[in-house]
C-alpha cells in the first residue's frame, strides 16, 4: 500500500525553464555590493565567474553527491573574479545570491496547484530537493508565497544536510520523518541520475515526470511516467 509521494522540486513543483533569468538579477546585486569596494565589473567578467560556480558545483553534485552550500558558491564566485570583502561583506553577498529568486520567483508547474491537494487527501507528502544558489530556506518561502507549503508534512534540502539526490538518505530522511516504509513510498521527479536511479536504490518506486523535463525519457527505468502533473493520482493509484 502506498502511504506517502516524495516530489522534487525543480521541474516537478516549479518550472525552472520559464522564468525570468535569475542570473541576471544575481549579476547586478553582485556588482551594486562590490562597487564600494573598488571593484568595478563588467558583465561578460561576472558571467565568467558565474561559468566557474557552475562547473564547481556539477562536479561536486556529480562526484560527491552533495551540493555546495550557497557560501561555497561565494567563496568560489568571488575567487574567479579575483576580489577580497570584509566578512560582513562577503555575507551580503552570500544572501543576495540566495534570495535574487524572490525577485523573480518561479512559476509553479501546470496542474500543481490543483493536483497537490488530491495527493495530500491521500498521501503524506514530503519535497526531496538538490538545492544549489538558493537553499532550502528561501525555497520553502517560495512554496509558500504560491501556497503550497501547507500540503507537504516533511522537507529535504541538500543544503541543510550535506548530502544530496542519489544519496540513499535523501528519500530515507524525510520517510523516516513520517514513519513511512521505502516500500510504502513512491518518489516523482524528472532526472533519471538523481530522481529515478536514487529513489528506487533507496528502496522507493519511481515515476518519471516529464511534463517540463523530457531529457531522460529515453533511458528512464521508472516505475511509471507522467506527461503530465494531473496525471499524478492515477498514476500513482496504478502502482499499487
Amino acid at each position: 500500500m502506498i502511504r506517502a509521494v516524495t516530489l522534487d522540486f525543480w521541474n516537478t513543483l516549479m518550472d525552472d525553464f520559464h522564468v525570468p533569468d535569475r542570473e541576471t538579477v544575481r549579476a547586478v546585486k553582485l556588482a551594486e555590493l562590490v562597487a564600494p569596494y573598488g571593484y568595478h565589473l563588467d558583465p561578460a567578467q561576472i558571467d565568467a565567474g558565474f561559468d566557474d560556480v557552475w562547473n564547481h558545483f556539477d562536479k561536486i553534485w556529480f562526484k560527491k553527491k552533495r551540493t555546495p552550500t550557497t557560501a561555497e558558491s561565494a567563496g568560489v564566485l568571488l575567487h574567479a573574479l579575483r576580489i577580497k570583502l570584509p566578512g560582513e561583506a562577503v555575507a551580503r553577498v552570500v544572501a543576495a545570491l540566495e534570495e535574487a529568486i524572490l525577485e523573480c520567483p518561479p512559476q509553479t508547474v501546470a496542474e500543481v496547484p490543483e493536483t497537490l491537494p488530491l495527493l495530500a487527501e491521500r498521501y503524506a507528502l514530503a519535497v526531496v530537493c538538490d538545492a544549489a544558489l538558493t537553499p532550502g530556506r528561501v525555497l520553502r518561502q517560495v512554496l509558500g508565497l504560491h501556497g503550497l507549503e501547507r500540503y507537504f508534512s516533511a522537507f529535504f534540502f541538500s543544503d541543510e544536510h550535506g548530502f544530496s539526490k542519489p544519496d540513499r538518505r535523501a528519500f530515507l530522511t524525510p520517510l523516516a520523518e513520517l514513519g513511512i516504509a521505502p516500500h510504502e513510498a513512491v518518489h516523482v521527479g524528472d532526472i533519471q541520475r538523481t530522481d529515478i536511479d536514487g529513489a528506487q536504490a533507496a528502496g522507493l518506486r519511481a515515476v518519471h515526470f516529464v511534463g517540463v523535463n523530457s531529457s531522460d525519457l529515453q533511458v528512464s527505468t521508472g516505475d511509471a511516467v507522467a506527461f503530465r502533473f494531473g496525471d499524478l493520482p492515477a498514476v500513482i493509484a496504478g502502482l499499487r
